[in-house]
C-alpha cells in the first residue's frame, strides 16, 4: 500500500511517556522528536510543549502488527486522550502548480460577500480592540504579495520542522490565493501569519502538518487556524512506485489530538479546514467528535446552494461542526454569470474556508465575553453570522451573543434579529 509511509509507525505523546517506551518493539524506534521546533520564542506554557513524537521503524508489511504492539505500550495514554498511534499517511498536494506571476484578482460576487463579512467584522471588533490573529497552512506565499497588514512566515518545508530566515515563497500558488482572501477581509488590527508546507509530490504527510499546526499554534497562538489543505481527489499517483493509489481520509488521528491541544493554548484556537472537492473523501467528523473548536468549512454558490463539487463531513455532528460560505459556483462554460471566487474561475473548498475563517473569529470573541455560555453550535452561529452578512445586516456582539444563547437553549426558537439594533 502507498498511501501510507512503508514501514513506519508514528506516536505522539508526552515527552516521558514516550522515553519510557522501553525495548522489544517490533521495530528501531527513532529519537524522540519535541512537537515543536526548539528555536525562536515560544510561549512556555502551552500545553503543546509537553508533546513529542517518535518513529518505529519496521518491515514493510509488518506495520499494523507494529502500531498494535506500540498502542499496547501506550493504551493508558491513550485512554486518556494524552496519546495518539497511527500509521503515517501521506497526503496528496492540494493545488496544482499555477502561474507564479499570475496576481490573483477576486470575482465580484467574491468581492460582495468579503465586503459584507469585512463590514461585520470591523463593526464588531472590540474597543480597544484586543490583539487579534489569524494563522494560514497552506503552500506559502509568493515573494510578491502586497498585503495591508504585517504578515508573519514561517517555513515547515522541512518535514514540519522551522527553518528561520527563509524567504517567502509558494510554489502552488494557492496559499497566496487564500492569504488574499483574508487579506481583502480583515480589519489591518487582525494579525495574518502564514505557515509553508511541503510542495513536492509525497512530501506532504499527516505527521508533517502535525508538526507544522502544532509549532505555528504554540508560536503564534492564533484565534483560528485557516487550513486548506484537501486532497483534489479520491487517488493520486504515488512517487515511487508510480501507480494509482486511493487517498485516505484525511483526517488521521495525529491531527485530531494536535486540534484538541490547540483549544487548550491560552488563544483556544479554532481550526477551519475545507471539507474536500468533487471524488474526494469528505473529511470525518467521526474521528473528532470531541473537538468542539473544529469547523469544516463548505463550498455554497451565488444561490446559497452547496456547491455539487463540494463535499460535506460525515458524522452525527457534522451539520453543529459546519459552515457554509462562497467557494464559487460549479463550473459551467455555457453559462456566462458562473464565477470563481477568482477571477480566472478558480474554486473549491479551499476558497470558502477563508470566509468561515473570518466568521468563526466573529463566533470566538462572542464566547469570550465573560459570563458567556460554553461554545456549542459552532457551525450554526458561525452560518448565521456568514447570512446575516450577506443580507446586508451589521451584527454587533451582543447581538452575536443572543444567537449563541438562542442556539445552546436546545428548543428554543431560532433567533429572530431585534431590527432596531441591527445596523443595515
Amino acid at each position: 500500500m502507498c498511501n501510507f509511509i512503508p514501514g513506519e509507525v508514528i506516536a505522539i505523546g508526552q515527552h516521558s511517556i514516550l522515553h519510557d517506551l522501553g525495548n522489544n518493539l517490533p521495530g528501531i524506534k527513532g529519537e524522540v522528536r519535541p512537537l515543536i521546533t526548539e528555536i525562536g520564542q515560544v510561549p512556555q506554557d502551552s500545553e503543546l510543549i509537553k508533546y513529542s513524537t517518535v518513529t518505529l521503524k519496521t518491515d514493510p508489511g509488518l506495520e499494523l502488527f507494529a502500531l498494535s504492539k506500540l498502542s499496547a505500550r501506550l493504551a493508558t495514554a491513550i485512554e486518556k486522550n494524552e496519546a495518539v498511534v497511527d500509521l503515517n499517511h501521506r497526503i496528496p498536494l492540494s493545488a496544482p502548480a499555477t502561474d507564479l506571476d499570475f496576481v490573483p484578482r477576486l470575482s465580484p460576487y467574491a468581492e460582495k460577500e468579503i465586503l459584507a463579512l469585512r463590514r461585520m467584522l470591523r463593526s464588531s471588533l472590540k474597543i480597544p480592540p484586543t490583539p487579534l490573529r489569524v494563522a494560514i497552512l497552506d503552500s506559502g506565499l509568493a515573494s510578491n504579495f502586497i498585503a495591508n497588514r504585517k504578515i508573519s512566515f514561517f517555513d515547515y518545508s522541512m518535514g514540519g520542522k522551522l527553518t528561520l530566515d527563509i524567504p517567502q515563497t509558494d510554489p502552488l500558488g494557492h496559499g497566496t490565493r487564500v492569504a488574499t482572501i483574508l487579506d481583502q477581509i480583515l480589519p489591518q488590527e487582525v494579525e495574518l501569519c502564514v505557515g509553508k508546507l511541503p510542495s513536492e509530490e509525497g512530501a506532504l504527510t499527516a505527521l508533517t502538518i502535525a508538526h507544522s499546526l502544532g509549532d505555528i499554534v504554540a508560536r503564534q497562538l492564533p484565534d483560528v487556524v485557516n487550513l486548506s489543505v484537501a486532497p483534489r481527489n479520491d487517488w493520486y499517483v504515488c512517487p515511487h512506485c508510480r501507480q494509482r493509489v486511493a487517498t485516505p481520509t484525511f483526517l488521521s488521528t495525529f491531527f485530531s489530538l494536535i486540534v484538541r491541544l490547540s483549544a487548550k493554548t491560552f488563544s483556544k484556537t479554532i481550526t477551519v479546514m475545507a471539507a474536500g472537492n468533487t471524488g474526494q473523501i469528505p473529511n470525518s467528523r467521526w474521528l473528532n467528535q470531541e473537538n468542539e473548536n473544529l469547523l469544516f468549512a463548505i463550498a455554497e454558490n451565488q444561490k446559497g446552494e452547496r456547491t455539487r463539487y463540494s463535499s460535506a463531513p460525515e458524522g452525527p455532528l457534522a451539520d453543529l461542526f459546519s459552515a457554509s460560505a462562497f467557494g464559487g459556483d460549479d463550473p459551467n462554460p455555457d453559462d456566462p454569470k458562473t464565477q470563481g471566487v477568482f477571477l480566472d474561475g478558480t474554486h473549491g473548498t479551499s476558497f470558502a474556508a477563508p470566509f468561515v475563517t473570518t466568521a468563526a473569529l466573529l463566533t470566538k470573541q462572542v464566547t469570550e465575553i465573560p459570563g458567556s455560555r460554553k461554545l456549542s453550535g459552532l457551525g450554526e452561529i458561525t452560518s448565521q453570522i456568514i447570512s446575516m452578512a450577506r443580507q446586508g445586516h451589521t451584527l454587533s456582539l451582543y447581538e452575536i451573543e443572543k444567537m449563541l444563547i438562542s442556539v445552546n437553549n436546545k428548543g428554543s426558537d431560532p433567533l429572530i434579529p431585534n431590527q432596531s439594533v441591527i445596523n443595515k
